[in-house]
């Protein structure tokens, strides 16, 4: 799932922020047998990420950023580490955008690609123990993969690649 403590980390600080952010109706939806199935081959190594790949993690954010974590939590894989986390600690957050020449020549095993983003994270001021500092840019690094029906889905978010 995640390649870095770090990365693990972070992936479980925004899965709990996720929650925090306006928490959630009830367990994240069960996948259709017959809905898409993730696709993770070939994998994308060089160039700027796919569009749709984009969209996803912009889509995820905002809807992090809005307290919506269900919707967010949609738009991962059914196993992805991010359903996980409990408590996120974020009280708001933005995307800003893909860190240019920033796509991994070696994605993990079940995404497509793997780029970096920079996310304004403004972290909860009673967030005990919390994995984030100030309220700033944080530079995360985003694994997802292009689905059986050409949509996209996020398998993890880290602060490591």
């Amino acid at each position: 799932m995640v390649r870095c403590s770090a990365a693990f980390v972070l992936g479980c600080v925004v899965a709990a922020l996720l929650a925090a952010c306006g928490g959630s109706s009830g367990g994240p939806a069960a996948p259709s047998p017959a809905g898409p199935t993730p696709q993770p081959s070939p994998q994308i190594t060089s160039g700027a990420p796919p569009d749709g790949a984009v969209a996803v993690v912009r889509r995820f954010w905002t809807l992090v950023g809005e307290g919506h974590t269900a919707e967010a939590l949609d738009l991962t894989t059914p196993d992805s580490g991010l359903r996980l986390v409990d408590e996120w600690g974020i009280a708001s957050a933005r995307f800003v955008g893909v860190v240019p020449h920033s796509v991994s020549r070696g994605p993990l095993p079940e995404a497509t690609i793997e780029f970096a983003v920079k996310v304004f994270i403004d972290p909860e001021q009673s967030a005990a123990g919390s994995q984030w500092g100030d309220a700033r840019d944080y530079q995360l690094f985003e694994h997802v993969v292009r689905m059986s029906d050409g949509s996209w889905r996020l398998v993890t978010s880290g602060t490591g690649p």
